[in-house]
């Protein structure tokens, strides 16, 4: 057996440095996971040294070579991808219409690797150095059936016993580690809990019964002897037809998503109910806006505006597996994406009666949507019909794509006189100007380079405002049109970014912030700005989110919503609201949640463990009621049908 337990401690020894190399690079290495991975590993390389030895020596060895560098590589990618896009990647995001999406950007993607990360590949190399100068210690011996039997039945005991672990989570964890392997959903948890190794054969058999929905939200009912007082501002909700539905239902994931949606509360009305109503909407999804890119002389127009309107400074923008299609996803929809694919091509087809279109269109509204580029990167003439809006491309609105990123100045010029005719609208606008690479010159870039050209600071981060500038050129045309065609006062306008500007050095972004980016989870501390020329300005600084931008709109605006539908929360309400990032973290007013970390910081000092263990399991039960709700196409069976 000396042949066998010679490629095992090769394979095995390669193997685990790739582990803890990764593990020494994203989390703390000292840690009971540890343990966990090592005996992972061992079972992994003991199975795959089983087969490769029952070919001859010359196989096995190029065997070996291959289970490494595909090991190597994928644990290369997983870095590269966190440090590029901010999030661990799953197999699920390779599916259909994806992989065109992802390949347009591998060279900038290939430019941004880190050279520590090449060390994966370091094990393969001297596997190979050691096959070429230590032949004669990979004698083959053929092993008796007996042999291999006895070796079997042991990589099989010491896989039940890799298993029971899984039996060990930490304490306050998101979800038990039993759960989490079964649908390694929180990606950033299972690679730390299980290593990249078994997190990707997890994800493999994820990615193979991915439509699977068996997970049930366990709904606690909350004992409130207190009678709830009845005001004017108390919202009315009539559920009797949504009972009778519910009682009717037979599919059990769908009954059990109609008692976890009736079981949330009912957001009350409040003193800015309806402030809004009857206005116009433009809502603007900014291409990389960064708080960087508020200047009072180079953005002298979106300064203003965060002057003189609504400027949320405790708002964060999460960015999910396809940041920039799934923030918007997130604002139409308040739903979180789901963390193991690109939700706006698998779930294109869904139906979204409750999405922000949607209850504007049942007010009377206009609802359309604009972007200056085409749907190569997601299905999003598709996806908004199905949202209820008609959207518009660079191709049905004569846009070349061919010179770089449509000059948001020119997108703004060209669909104002569309909307603006409309007697109510409300306008979804998505930008591009600002959108990466800043490694080189574009036309906005040469454009406006001589505004930031003598700054003091890199070229990259000049790039950057140069092309933040074009953006604020088209929102001073947007305001000076509204103004001349006397729709201002009777138009409010949202704007807010889908992600910081990535490929860009965060040394410089930090810089420009009036906050330290590095701290917590401030890397995605975002602007978002509400503005009506007749508003009274204010700098609020409840904790924000994406996920609040839908209710909180739909109650400025009092539209006929159900708060229960939607994961975010109204803003000016009383309720706490939960910034929940792909990572199983969270943020509130009271507290940060690092998942990764599985550790916790307080901002009130009077609260303890059982607070984040509330939030926590709060948080658990949105992931599951929104990747059940995707999954299964809930809104279809709702009563908004």
């Amino acid at each position: 057996m000396k042949y066998f337990f010679k490629f095992l401690i090769v394979n095995f020894i390669g193997l685990l440095f790739i582990e803890i190399l990764f593990k020494i690079i994203s989390f703390n290495v000292f840690d009971f996971e540890l343990f966990r991975i090592i005996i992972f590993t061992l079972v992994f390389t003991g199975f795959l040294t089983l087969v490769f030895t029952f070919f001859k020596p010359l196989v096995c060895k190029i065997l070996s070579c291959i289970s490494l560098f595909l090991f190597g590589l994928y644990t290369l990618l997983q870095l590269s991808f966190k440090n590029f896009m901010g999030n661990y990647m799953s197999l699920s995001m390779l599916g259909a219409g994806e992989t065109d999406r992802i390949s347009k950007e591998v060279p900038t993607f290939i430019a941004s690797i880190k050279l520590e990360y090449y060390l994966c590949f370091l094990p393969l190399i001297i596997l190979i150095i050691l096959f070429i100068w230590k032949k004669k210690w990979f004698i083959y011996e053929k092993n008796s059936w007996l042999k291999r039997l006895f070796i079997f039945i042991s990589i099989i005991v010491l896989h039940i016993i890799s298993l029971l672990t899984l039996n060990i989570t930490p304490d306050n964890q998101l979800k038990l580690n039993k759960e989490l392997y079964k649908s390694p959903t929180l990606i950033e948890v299972g690679l730390k809990e299980f290593g990249s190794v078994r997190f990707f054969i997890r994800d493999l058999v994820y990615f193979i019964n991915a439509n699977e929905t068996d997970t049930i939200i366990e709904i606690e009912e909350e004992e409130n002897d207190e009678i709830e007082e009845v005001t004017d501002y108390t919202r009315h909700i009539d559920d009797t037809k949504w009972i009778e539905l519910m009682n009717n239902e037979n599919d059990k994931i769908i009954k059990n998503l109609h008692e976890y949606y009736m079981s949330q509360s009912i957001t009350d009305k409040n003193e800015y109910t309806g402030l809004f109503k009857d206005k116009n909407l433009i809502l603007i999804m900014v291409e990389a806006l960064d708080m960087a890119a508020i200047d009072k002389n180079l953005t002298p127009t979106l300064y203003k505006l965060t002057q003189e309107g609504w400027y949320f400074n405790n708002y964060y923008a999460p960015k999910y597996s396809c940041t920039t299609g799934e923030s918007e996803f997130i604002a139409l929809t308040s739903i979180i994406p789901s963390n193991t694919t690109c939700t706006p091509h698998t779930y294109v087809d869904n139906n979204y009666s409750s999405s922000i279109f949607n209850l504007f269109n049942d007010a009377g509204y206009t609802s359309t949507s604009y972007h200056g580029w085409n749907d190569n990167y997601y299905p999003r003439t598709k996806l908004h019909k199905n949202m209820g809006s008609t959207f518009y491309n660079s191709d049905t609105l004569g846009f070349s794509t061919n010179g770089g990123w449509t000059s948001d100045l020119k997108l703004m010029e060209k669909i104002y006189p569309m909307f603006s005719q409309n007697d109510k609208f409300f306008s979804f606008v998505i930008t591009v100007s600002m959108h990466f690479s800043y490694d080189f010159d574009d036309a906005t870039t040469r454009k406006n380079w001589d505004k930031v050209k003598n700054l003091d600071t890199g070229v990259s981060m000049k790039r950057y405002l140069a092309k933040a500038i074009e953006f604020d050129l088209s929102l001073e045309y947007l305001l000076d049109s509204l103004e001349k065609d006397g729709k201002l006062e009777d138009t409010v306008i949202a704007i807010f970014g889908d992600h910081h500007p990535y490929n860009l050095d965060f040394d410089y972004l930090n810089d420009f912030s009036n906050v330290d980016r590095y701290e917590d989870l401030n890397e995605d501390l975002m602007p978002f700005i509400i503005y009506n020329s007749e508003m009274k300005p204010q700098t609020i600084s409840k904790t924000a989110s994406t996920f609040d931008i839908l209710p909180t709109l739909a109650n400025l605006f009092d539209l006929n919503y159900d708060p229960r539908y939607y994961m975010g929360k109204d803003l000016f309400s009383d309720e706490e609201t939960v910034v929940i990032f792909p990572t199983g973290s969270w943020v509130t007013d009271k507290a940060i949640y690092f998942a990764g970390k599985n550790d916790y910081k307080l901002k009130d000092s009077t609260l303890g463990e059982d607070y984040i263990k509330k939030i926590n399991k709060i948080v658990s039960n949105k992931f599951t009621a929104s990747d059940n709700t995707l999954k299964k196409d809930y809104f279809k069976y709702s009563i908004l049908n």
